[in-house]
C-alpha cells in the first residue's frame, strides 16, 4: 500500500513555504559520548528517516512508519503548519521527538528559532520545553491584548522569543484553552507585524488528542483550541495517525478506540469487567494505581511506604529564591520536586527528570538501598560505570525553560552529574561492588563492597533499580536542581532535591502522555469526561491492566469533541 493511502490527512488553505533543505541532508553528527544527555535526547528517532526497510530497528535506529515520515517531511521540508493526532499508542510522542530532533539539526546555527512548549509543566518536562504560558509571557486571567503587549515588551527575553521564533511546537493541545489559542495568534500578529501570514509567520506544529483531558475551567464548559477563530485560520494540515505502536494487543487497540469515542459495546464491557483480577509480577514492582485526585495519591503512597519494614530515609529540599515569601511558597508547592522525599528500601519510585533516552521522566524502579558518593568515585573510573551529566544552561539562554527542571551546581568540567550509571551489585542484588584496581587492592578482578569505602561526602543517596524497555539498570541518583524564573530570566524559586517521587500511585492528570507497564484503576472514582480513557490507555497491554468497579457510564467523551472529530473524519475521507 502506498504512503498516500496509509496517511489520513486534510490540507486546508495550504500555503507553500520556502524549503531550506531535505531531511536526508539533516544528518546527525557522531558523538563521542557513551550516552545521550538532554541536548541529544531526541536523536535516535530522526535516524529512522533513512532506515532501510529490511534492516532491524535498534535503540539507536528507531523505525518510523510511512505516515510518520510523511508528517516529518511536511514539517521539516515543506514547512507547513500541522496538527497531528491519533488514539493512544499511535506514536505521537515518538513522531514529535523526531520532529524536534530534525528541526534542531536543521537550525543548528540558530537554535533560538525553535520553541518547544506544552500545555502543562509535566508535559513540557517530557519534551524538554516550557509551558506555553511561560513561553508567551501570558499571565493567567489577563485577557486585555494591549496590556499583554505592553507587558511582553517590558520583558526582553519574552519579547525576543516572540520575534526570533520561526517554529512553535505545542504538545498536549487538548488542555490548551481556545481563548488562549486566539490570544497567542493575536499576539503573534501584533508583535511580529507580519499580518500577511497566519500567526505572525511562525510555523505551528501542534499535537495531542482532544479525547483526552480538556482545558481546566471553573464551572464552565471547556472551550477547545479547535473552536477558536485562529484554529481554522492557522492550522493548514490535520493528520490522524492510524497505526498503533504501544498496544501490541489488537483486542486492546479496538477496545481503546471504542472508549475514546465514549461508546462501548457489550463485548467490550465484558472484557473490562474481567480485568478486575490482581496482576502477577516477577520483579517485585506493583501496578501503578491511578487516582483522579492528588490527595488520594498522597494517601495511597504514604500507606504503602508505612507498610515496608525498616527506617525512613528523608531527603529535605534545599530551597532558595528571590520571589516574595508568599509567591515563593506557591511556586514550591507547584513544583514536581517535593519539599521532603521519604523513602525506604524496596520503595517503588518514579524518576521526574530526563537523564537520557533510556532513563526518562516517568521511569519506574525500586530502591535497593542508600549509599554515599564513594559509589560515584568508584563508578567514574570503572569501565562498566558512567556518570551521566547535563550541560549547565546560562541565565537567560534562548528558549531556556521556565518552571521546568534544569541542571544542578556545575562540576569542574562544566557538566552536572545527575546519576551514577551501570553500578554493579553483589550476589544479594543490593550491595554495590567496586571493580577498580585503583580503589581496591590493585588486583584486576578484586571486588569489595563500596559501602566500606570512605568518602568526604557522607550524604546518602538512593540506589535505584530501574526497569526500562531496554532492560534493568542500577543507578545512584544524586540531588538535582529544579528552578522557576520570571520572563526576564531572573530566579524566583530554586529547589535542590533528589529527582524521585513514590510511584505506587499517581494522578490521572500527571499520567497523561506516559506509558506504564502495569496500571491499576478504580473507575468508580473518576468524575471528568476523558478521565477513564486517559487512565486505561496508559497501559501497554491488557495483561498489564487491572480495572476495578468498571462502569460504562463512567466512559464518556465530550460531545463537542465527538462532533468535531466526526466532521474532521468526513472531510478526510472525502479529500
Amino acid at each position: 500500500m502506498g504512503r498516500e493511502k496509509t496517511l489520513t490527512a486534510v490540507s486546508t488553505n495550504t500555503r507553500k513555504r520556502k524549503s531550506t533543505g531535505s531531511i536526508d541532508d539533516v544528518k546527525p553528527k557522531p558523538t563521542k559520548q557513551p550516552r545521550k544527555t538532554l541536548d541529544t535526547f531526541f536523536s535516535p528517532q530522526v535516524l529512522a528517516t533513512g532506515c532501510p526497510k529490511d534492516e532491524k530497528a535498534t535503540r539507536e535506529h528507531v523505525a518510523l512508519n510511512e505516515e510518520q515520515i510523511k508528517v516529518l517531511r511536511m514539517v521539516v521540508e515543506e514547512e507547513q503548519n500541522v496538527f497531528f493526532t491519533g488514539s493512544a499508542g499511535t506514536g505521537k510522542s515518538l513522531l514529535l521527538r523526531a520532529i524536534i530532533s530534525a528541526l534542531r539539526k536543521k537550525h543548528a546555527k540558530k537554535p533560538e528559532v525553535i520553541s518547544v512548549t506544552a500545555s502543562t509543566g509535566m508535559a513540557a518536562s517530557n519534551v524538554g520545553g516550557m509551558t506555553i504560558h511561560s513561553w508567551g509571557a501570558i499571565t493567567p486571567g489577563m485577557t486585555n491584548i494591549e496590556k499583554l503587549i505592553s507587558y511582553i515588551k517590558t520583558c526582553r527575553p519574552a519579547h525576543q522569543r516572540w520575534k526570533a521564533t520561526k517554529v512553535l511546537i505545542i504538545d498536549e493541545i487538548s488542555m490548551v484553552d481556545g481563548h488562549l489559542f486566539d490570544t497567542l495568534a493575536t499576539l503573534a500578529d501584533r508583535l511580529r507585524k507580519k499580518t500577511d501570514r497566519p500567526f505572525g509567520g511562525i510555523q505551528l506544529v501542534v499535537t495531542g488528542d482532544f479525547f483526552q483531558l480538556p482545558p481546566v475551567t471553573k464551572g464552565k464548559d471547556p472551550f477547545f483550541a479547535f473552536q477558536s477563530e485562529a484554529w481554522s485560520r492557522c492550522i493548514e494540515n490535520i493528520v490522524t495517525l492510524k497505526q498503533v505502536f504501544r498496544q501490541k494487543d489488537s483486542q486492546f487497540v479496538d477496545l481503546l478506540n471504542e472508549m475514546r469515542q465514549g461508546v462501548i459495546s457489550e463485548s467490550a464491557r465484558a472484557v473490562f469487567r474481567g480485568l478486575s483480577r490482581p496482576l502477577t509480577t516477577t520483579d517485585g514492582l506493583l501496578p501503578t494505581e491511578l487516582f483522579p485526585l492528588r490527595t488520594e495519591v498522597e494517601r495511597s503512597n504514604a500507606a504503602r511506604l508505612q507498610s515496608l519494614p525498616g527506617s525512613v530515609h528523608a531527603f529535605e529540599a534545599r530551597d532558595s529564591g528571590n520571589a516574595a515569601p508568599d509567591k515563593r511558597k506557591r511556586l514550591f508547592e507547584s513544583m514536581v520536586a517535593q519539599g521532603r522525599v521519604e523513602l525506604k528500601r524496596d520503595a517503588q519510585v518514579m524518576l521526574i527528570k530526563n537523564v537520557d533516552e533510556n532513563l526518562v521522566n516517568g521511569s519506574v524502579g525500586r530502591v535497593l538501598g542508600f549509599y554515599n558518593l564513594a559509589v560515584a568515585n568508584a563508578s567514574t573510573v570503572c569501565p562498566s560505570g558512567s556518570l551521566s551529566s547535563t550541560p549547565v544552561k546560562k541565565e537567560g539562554a534562548p528558549n531556556s525553560a521556565r518552571g521546568k527542571s534544569s541542571s544542578q551546581e556545575s562540576s569542574s568540567n562544566g557538566k552536572t552529574p545527575t546519576a551514577v550509571r551501570n553500578i554493579e551489585v553483589g550476589e544479594d542484588g543490593r550491595t554495590p561492588i567496586a571493580c577498580c584496581p585503583s580503589i581496591t587492592d590493585g588486583k584486576e578482578n578484586s571486588r569489595v563492597p563500596l559501602s566500606k569505602i570512605k568518602s568526604k561526602d557522607e550524604d546518602l543517596y538512593p540506589l535505584v533499580e530501574f526497569f526500562t524497555p531496554q532492560g534493568k539498570e542500577i543507578v545512584l541518583l544524586l540531588r538535582d536542581e529544579f528552578r522557576v524564573e520570571d520572563n526576564e530570566g531572573k530566579l524566583l524559586a530554586r529547589r535542590v532535591q533528589v529527582p524521585l517521587v513514590l510511584a505506587w500511585a499517581m494522578s490521572i492528570h500527571k499520567s497523561q502522555g506516559q506509558t506504564i507497564q502495569r496500571v491499576k484503576i478504580d473507575l468508580g472514582k473518576v468524575f471528568e469526561k476523558g478521565q477513564s480513557y486517559v487512565a486505561l490507555s496508559r497501559a501497554a497491554s491488557l495483561d498489564g491492566l487491572q480495572v476495578l468497579r468498571f462502569d460504562p457510564n463512567k466512559v464518556s467523551a465530550h460531545p463537542t469533541v465527538i462532533k468535531w472529530s466526526k466532521k474532521m473524519e468526513d472531510e478526510q475521507q472525502s479529500a
